[in-house]
């Protein structure tokens, strides 16, 4: 490891964004809440194990749900384990389509649900107990407004394939196989008749979904789609005043600027959404390897960080490995620092050989 030399303090301000939001971020972050109760969403896909790109994703959730407690906000977690992601391999390809099994039909979501939930408890016990719930994606299609916002964006599904699917220029919905649990990952041999769509599956054929009877919950969207729908309707029950709370989301700082700004804000401008009521994002930083890419659930699963478990570093990617070495003193450590950390000047994590 590279050792660097510093004086500690890493709250210096730059110039520009970060002069905005002074010493704290979270006093401006409450006066752009006008509700009393904030729900704060969170999320990951359990494909394998806790990293620590995870851990530290949920500590500032944690350290910033805890700060707008202090100042009187009523406030509850949702931590939300992507049900749909992806858990067979990515090169199973049929005609050139790739298919996925996701992480419920295969059980590993169950893998290491206990990590997750363990963790979480370890991060609200540190903060002295706040309202937490882990829920499942596919819950979003519950909401009142979603069968509307997924009907719109279905029948603009060529201007939509384009913005958020480039490569494919679909729309990135699918609904597993009942026999198999195999889904067209992108949605590239989807056919649609008004409410119904044709889904196609390699082993059975194809299937139907009619989106006025069938359970909206077994819809899966492939990330932009899942990011903009859920955006969508975030904002919506911000602007709501019969909705008694407001919506605040903490992510990953690989899905800020450019991504925000064509896939979100510029797909809910079709679709004539008043953004002004968009939940506001908390950018996580990204823990980095030594080439500057951020350590990743799916290099791991392509058996690609041998080179840290040779040094001895693998509690980088394994939550078990980083309490058997630094324990819960290590969780705290952490939640420690980021309680100092500012959204816009957040230091990023980089391994270095």
């Amino acid at each position: 490891m590279i050792k660097h030399i510093h004086d500690g303090n890493n709250n210096k301000l730059p110039g520009g964004g970060p002069l905005i939001f002074e010493e704290q971020y979270v006093n401006y972050i409450f006066k752009y809440i006008p509700k009393d109760d904030v729900r704060i969403s969170v999320g990951t896909i359990p494909t394998s194990q806790l990293q620590l790109g995870n851990i530290i994703t949920f500590a500032l959730t944690f350290s910033l749900a805890h700060k707008l407690k202090k100042l009187g906000k009523n406030v509850t977690i949702k931590v939300a384990l992507v049900d749909s992601g992806i858990s067979f391999p990515d090169n199973y390809k049929f005609d050139n389509v790739v298919y996925q099994k996701n992480v419920v039909y295969t059980g590993i979501i169950n893998d290491h649900i206990n990590d997750y939930k363990e963790l979480l408890e370890k991060l609200n016990s540190h903060y002295g107990g706040m309202n937490y719930e882990i829920v499942n994606s596919s819950d979003l299609n519950l909401h009142k407004n979603a069968p509307k916002i997924i009907k719109k964006i279905i029948n603009e599904r060529e201007k939509f394939g384009q913005l958020l699917f480039p490569s494919t220029k679909c729309l990135g919905l699918r609904v597993p196989c009942s026999h198999c649990g195999l889904a067209d990952k992108y949605g590239i041999n989807n056919l649609y008749n008004g409410d119904i769509i044709s889904f196609f599956c390699p082993n059975h054929g194809r299937h139907s979904f009619d989106l006025k009877k069938d359970n909206l919950k077994r819809l899966e969207y492939e990330t932009p789609l899942r990011n903009l729908i859920r955006g969508i309707l975030y904002t919506k029950d911000n602007k709501e005043k019969d909705i008694p709370y407001s919506w605040l989301r903490v992510t990953g700082s690989d899905h800020a600027g450019f991504y925000q700004e064509q896939l979100f804000y510029r797909g809910a401008a079709m679709l004539d959404i008043d953004i002004i009521n968009s939940p506001l994002i908390v950018y996580c930083p990204l823990v980095t390897d030594w080439a500057g890419v951020k350590i990743s659930k799916a290099i791991f699963l392509r058996g690609e960080y041998k080179y840290l478990t040779d040094q001895g570093l693998d509690y980088f990617i394994d939550y078990r490995k980083f309490m058997a070495k630094f324990g819960t003193k290590g969780l705290e450590v952490l939640s420690d620092e980021m309680d100092l950390w500012r959204p816009i000047y957040i230091p990023q994590f980089c391994y270095s050989p």
